[in-house]
């Protein structure tokens, strides 16, 4: 590369100043649409450090286990409508994920 090709030293800075300001319009930009989601952001973790604790403490395993089949005991159409609203749950978080993650692609 000749030296008649590469732009002067003022060139670099002003295209430089030019590109920090984009970036920095554009941060603020972002963070403008993570506030919406911010409090959907902190639910996720809760439920996260939630599964976590509920892995390292096999206890609370067994005594979900043993209160689900002490319901199923007392009242087993209770447990079988329960069993039903988990299983349409499930279907629509799997119809709804690819929506949702397509829409946050959009957002951010």
């Amino acid at each position: 590369m000749n030296r008649s090709s590469r732009p002067p030293a003022a060139d670099l800075a002003a295209e430089r100043e030019r590109l920090l300001l984009r970036s920095a319009q554009l941060r603020e930009r972002l963070q403008g649409r993570i506030q919406v989601l911010q409090p959907a952001f902190r639910a996720v973790d809760r439920v996260r450090g939630g599964v976590e604790a509920a892995r390292s403490h096999r206890g609370i395993w067994l005594l979900a286990a043993a209160a689900l089949a002490g319901a199923t005991l007392v009242r087993p159409r209770w447990v079988m409508g329960l069993g039903v609203r988990a299983w349409s749950g499930w279907q629509v978080y799997r119809r709804a994920r690819p929506l949702v993650r397509a829409a946050l692609r959009q957002l951010l």
